[in-house]
This record gives C-alpha cells, structure tokens and sequence, in this order.
C-alpha cells in the first residue's frame, strides 16, 4: 500500500510540473470508471453539440457502444489513457474531466481546469485518496460540499448543476430490452442496488473493506428474502444490481441479476434502466440520489448498518433525513410494495421531499448542458452560441 501511494503521489508532482510547462490548447480531456460511466457519457454527448474544440477521450467505450449511447465515435479522439497521446491531451487541455482521479490526481494549476464529476452524491463517511481540483460537480449542496472540504476544493467551486448521469433516467427502456435482461416487461420490478461492503485489489489500487464484520456481508443474501416473497406475492419482481467493484457474488436463484454487460449487450444504460423500474431498494449507496429525479418509492435494506458504522461509516445524521423507510421486518416490505403499486400511499413521497430540501437536491432538464454553461461563464472555455447538429 505504501508502495501504490508513493507512486501516486509521484506521478501527481510529475504531472503537475509538466502542467505548467505544456502549453494550452483548445482541447478538452475526458476520462472515467467504468468507460461508459454515465456522467462522463453525458458530458461528451453535451461537448459534442456546444464545444468547438478537440475532445479527446481517454479509455472510451468501444465503438459499437458509443453507438448505442448515441455518439458518433467520429465526433471525438479515441485513445488508451496510457497513450503518449493520451498523456499530451490530459496535459495541455484547458479542461479535464474525470470521474475517479486520473494520472497520479496532480494539483490544478491556472488555466488549466480539472473538472471532478465523481461518481455519486451520499452519505457514506469519505475514504480513500485524495482528488484535488478545481471544480467539484454535485447534484446536493449538503454532498457537494462535504467532499469539498475532503478533497480541499474552494467551497464556492462546487457546481450545483446535478450530476449528468441523472438524465439518462428519463430515456425510454423497451420491451425488448427489458425481456434481454430476463425482465418480464408486463409486470412491474424493483431494483435492488446494494454498495459494496468489500472489493478485490485491481492495477494500482488495493483490496478494501467497509464493513467491521464481513460475514454481515455475507448474510445479506439471506435477509433479503422477506422482501422478494412480499413483492412476489403482489406480482413484482425484485431485481439486483450488483456493484462492479463487490467481492460477494449478488447472484441468488430466487431473481434476476442484472450485470454492467447485460446492460451493455441490451444496449441500454444503468440509470435508464433504473428509470423504467417501479421502486429501488438500496443503502448506504449514492444511488439513492440520483433515482430522487423519478419521484418513485426508495426503500432503505441495512440488516449490517452496526457493522457498516463501525467499518466505513456514514455522514452525520443522514440516516434521519433519507428519502424512504427503511425495511427490516416482513411488514416492512409489505408496505413498501403496496407503496410500489400505488405511489400515493405510505409515507415516502413526503419522505422524499423532505430529503430533496434537507440535502440540497437539484435535478436539471440538462444537467450536463448546465455544466458546460457555468463553466464558460467562468472562463474556462467558450461555447458555441447555438447547439450544433450534434449526435
């Protein structure tokens, strides 16, 4: 682990250096985890019809994906992030933008804007590295601004535009997609995206584990039970989606799972998927967030939150303003899929309005188009006036 982090921090200092020697060029850098992450699909789709310069995409979904999200891969620079190619973009681009850090995660530097989309608003305690920049995008004023002071990013460069991704929950899912992931499209479904609690070493970062008893972990296919027999018994299906990084296999016979692949072979998305569901079941997650843009029920399933508090942990006092009940007993889920049949019943859309105003919750038409606008008029690069003919 020393060895990882010292190599960070070297790669960091080399870049930054090398930052201030480039000079820069009207182009923009673009990478993230995983290729086709949804905040960094909705930003290309949005430099394509408003940016007039070079946009480079380090690592990008294959050709015939970005296809099926809609980008004509012509319209942009395709390269391996470890390119020499790639490496001269990140370093002379007026802006960057990335979802998990990139190259060593090197301090800004003038002109030169690093443009943090992260990958999700929520209430999990900060752990990890480091990622400075000089802008943090958010889709929560509460959020924005705690990771803010981790990352060590000035208050006021938190942009309240949402996170881009959110908007893909609003596209059309079809039937046909829906049979291809084992969905019966006549019958409604519930998600259920559960965080990882432990994850396996992968290229230079290290195995981890948030939870202060794995076998907690362990127990959760065990637990959810109650709640697919109460949403079975009222004719919905209990769907799981599993998180890429999770060491625990989410795959149990008594439902569906639905894999990143999957969705990428139905050629569909995570969040549009999530957007034709009729409920989430989640927890500690940032999910959450994001799923707030359908108004739909959001049940909270934490058998584990006394081992998760004493592993990771959670930001102070979420827990009492989330967005949904949250599920333990049979009872529980019973109401929870009455709610899920009709979303007028039980407590959760007043739940969910409170948690909108409590955390600063924000949900823009175009929330990518947003961001692209507040960073222009920052001075970070110029916009064309009107959208081009686009993807």
């Amino acid at each position: 682990m020393k060895v990882q982090r010292l190599l960070r921090r070297t790669a960091a200092q080399a870049f930054r250096v090398l930052m201030r020697i480039v000079p820069v060029r009207r182009r923009v850098f673009v990478t993230s985890w995983p290729p086709d992450e949804g905040n960094a699909v909705e930003v290309v789709r949005a430099l394509i019809e408003r940016y007039p310069g070079q946009i480079v995409w380090a690592d990008p979904p294959a050709d015939v994906r970005l296809r099926q999200l809609g980008i004509d891969p012509a319209r942009v620079v395709r390269t391996g992030k470890r390119s020499w190619r790639a490496i001269r973009a990140f370093l002379s681009a007026e802006a960057s933008f990335f979802t998990h850090g990139v190259y060593g995660c090197p301090r800004p530097v003038a002109n030169k804007a690093l443009v943090n989309l992260w990958h999700g608003d929520g209430p999990k305690a900060h752990a990890g590295a480091l990622v400075p920049s000089t802008f943090l995008v958010s889709g929560s004023r509460v959020f924005g601004q705690s990771l803010a002071r981790v990352f060590g990013v000035d208050p006021a460069n938190v942009l309240l535009t949402g996170l881009p991704r959110a908007a893909q929950c609003r596209r059309a899912v079809s039937a046909e997609q829906l049979r291809q992931l084992g969905i019966d499209p006549t019958a409604p479904f519930v998600v259920w995206m559960p965080t990882y609690r432990q994850t396996s070493a992968a290229g230079l970062n290290v195995a981890r584990s948030d939870t202060a008893d794995p076998s907690a972990d362990l127990e959760l296919a065990k637990q959810i039970v109650p709640a697919a027999a109460a949403l079975a018994n009222v004719g919905i299906q209990l769907v799981v989606k599993p998180h890429p990084s999770d060491l625990v296999s989410r795959r149990f016979d008594l439902f569906t799972a639905v894999s990143d692949r999957a969705l990428e072979e139905a050629g569909t998305t995570l969040y549009a998927f999530l957007g034709a569901s009729a409920g989430l079941l989640t927890d500690y997650s940032s999910v959450w967030t994001d799923y707030l843009v359908t108004d739909r029920p959001i049940g909270f399933f934490m058998p584990d939150l006394e081992s998760y508090e004493g592993g990771r942990g959670l930001q102070n006092n979420t827990l009492d303003h989330l967005p949904g009940v949250r599920l333990s007993q049979s009872a529980d889920f019973e109401g929870f899929a009455q709610e899920v049949l009709d979303p007028g019943t039980g407590p959760g859309k007043a739940l969910r309005r409170r948690a909108r105003e409590y955390f600063g919750i924000t949900h823009p038409p175009q929330p990518a188009g947003l961001l692209l606008e507040e960073l222009a008029r920052r001075g970070v690069f110029t916009l064309l006036t009107t959208t081009g003919k686009g993807p």
